[in-house]
């Protein structure tokens, strides 16, 4: 189960603020917030897969920010990473783990294309919130 009242205090606010940044299309934002969630994660010693899950999720802010710059290498680098991480994933924390993966896939295949507008993504949330 991951649920966002798993969430406490600091943790819970960066990871509200990145979604907020990232539901803005404040994509580097919304990386740096999550980056702070990734660090405090790691200073805790959270379980490992939420560690890479939290970077799973950094990546794909990077991965939108980088086809909003049209950079085809950082694209196809993070598809491929942002695959490895969130894969396995269900609903975490309020979001559709699977949809968004499908939706970064499409960004990822959209490289040196250019016909999706990062701007235009929406993250899809779930109504559970539990882990596959």
């Amino acid at each position: 189960m991951r649920s966002i009242a798993s969430l406490a205090g600091e943790e819970r606010r960066l990871w509200l603020a990145g979604l907020e940044d990232f539901d803005a299309g404040r994509y580097w934002h919304a990386h740096e917030d999550w980056e702070d969630l990734w660090n405090a994660h790691k200073r805790r010693d959270a379980p490992l897969e939420e560690i890479l899950f939290v970077q799973g999720m950094i990546q794909t802010a990077a991965l939108l920010l980088n086809h909003e710059r049209k950079k085809v290498r950082g694209v196809n680098n993070l598809t491929v990473k942002v695959n490895a991480k969130l894969a396995t994933w269900g609903c975490v924390w309020g979001i559709d783990i699977p949809l968004h993966l499908a939706a970064m896939n499409e960004y990822g295949a959209d490289a040196d294309k250019w016909s999706l507008d990062a701007q235009q993504y929406t993250m899809e949330r779930c109504e559970r919130e539990v882990q596959t």
